[in-house]
């Protein structure tokens, strides 16, 4: 029994050490992209702050895991219509974005990891100070230079364990992307449309950050502010005498409300019927809408150049992230889409 004991108590300490051992092993380490460095263990549960992080969760698949959810996310015209009965179930905590979050919540649902935007990097700090919660940054846009990139799907993924579901998505919207820039990067400057993109409250305000139509081929009509829109006068918009306007179908306007405006109908794309409604962000981009808006504006700036089917091509689009028939034609015929 003496030689016993012994033996035991070194099997004991030696599968304790190997246990956790195992559990660092488990752990990864990443870097956000705010440039935070994060250490991540097993991800059971759940709680996107931001958005665009939690799109891209239900593209990945791993919905069933998340166990908390923005105000915003909750509302999304997207995922409320792919996955109306989930996200009802999903607890609301908040938004960090509007100022009502709740941490006490957030604490109550015992997340293994949270997402934020990059914006909110003093957040993100703060949670995984005072929480002990890995909370990784995230953001499709870059602001300095201007671009939009799918970094936030790798990112994601390798935060939750679906890197290769990840790679799959990005790969497959990188390579629609590439189609149309294939086309219109050859096209020079001076020959590309002006477009003037209205923000949904206000047609004297134009969208700050309009990549998508930089990518179609157009020149994005805008000024520098630090907000996601930026107000403009109405001389302002006349001397651009933009060639295309495109309406957020977010808001109330239609192109019938600029063709009747006295003051808008000397603007050369409401002389030429060049007024489209056009679903863009809700708090933050869809990676796959991002992708259908590009296919629509090329096809609406250059209709000689591309001859795919808008409809077609978003149906398929969603499908391939949220695994659901004719999702774009619903967008399409409950905000009145422009058909192109």
């Amino acid at each position: 029994m003496r030689k016993i004991l012994p033996v035991l108590i070194l099997l004991i300490i030696a599968s304790t050490v190997l246990g956790c051992a195992q559990h660092r092993e488990a752990k990864i380490k990443i870097v956000d992209q705010s440039g935070r460095e994060v250490e991540i263990g097993k991800v059971e549960r759940i709680v996107s702050l931001w958005p665009e992080a939690t799109r891209v969760l239900f593209a990945l698949g791993v919905e069933d895991k998340i166990v908390g959810l923005d105000s915003d996310s909750k509302k999304c015209p997207i995922l409320t219509r792919a996955f109306p009965d989930r996200l009802k179930e999903i607890p609301d905590v908040g938004s960090a974005v509007r100022g009502t979050l709740s941490l006490e919540k957030l604490a109550e649902l015992k997340p293994d990891i949270v997402f934020v935007r990059t914006e909110d990097r003093e957040l993100a700090d703060k949670i995984q100070q005072t929480l002990g919660i890995p909370v990784v940054c995230v953001r499709m846009d870059k602001f300095n230079p201007p671009q939009t990139s799918f970094d936030i799907i790798t990112v994601i993924g390798k935060s939750v364990g679906k890197e290769e579901r990840a790679r799959k998505i990005r790969e497959y919207l990188e390579r629609k992307i590439e189609e149309v820039k294939s086309v219109t990067s050859k096209i020079p400057s001076a020959e590309r449309p002006k477009v003037y993109l209205a923000s949904p409250y206000n047609l004297n305000s134009v969208i700050a950050l309009a990549t998508d139509v930089e990518i179609a081929g157009g020149k994005s009509l805008s000024v520098y502010c630090k907000s996601w829109a930026c107000s403009v006068s109405f001389e302002q918009i006349a001397s651009w005498n933009p060639d295309v306007i495109l309406l957020h179908a977010y808001g109330k306007f239609m192109p019938d409300d600029l063709k009747k405006d006295s003051n808008w109908q000397k603007i050369k794309a409401v002389k030429e019927n060049r007024i489209y409604r056009i679903l863009f962000g809700y708090t933050g981009k869809d990676p796959g809408l991002f992708v259908i808006n590009v296919l629509t504006e090329a096809k609406i700036l250059y209709p000689d150049k591309f001859n795919y089917d808008v409809e077609k091509e978003g149906n398929e689009i969603f499908k391939m992230l949220y695994g659901v028939d004719g999702l774009y034609t619903k967008i399409k015929e409950d905000f009145k889409l422009s058909s192109v």
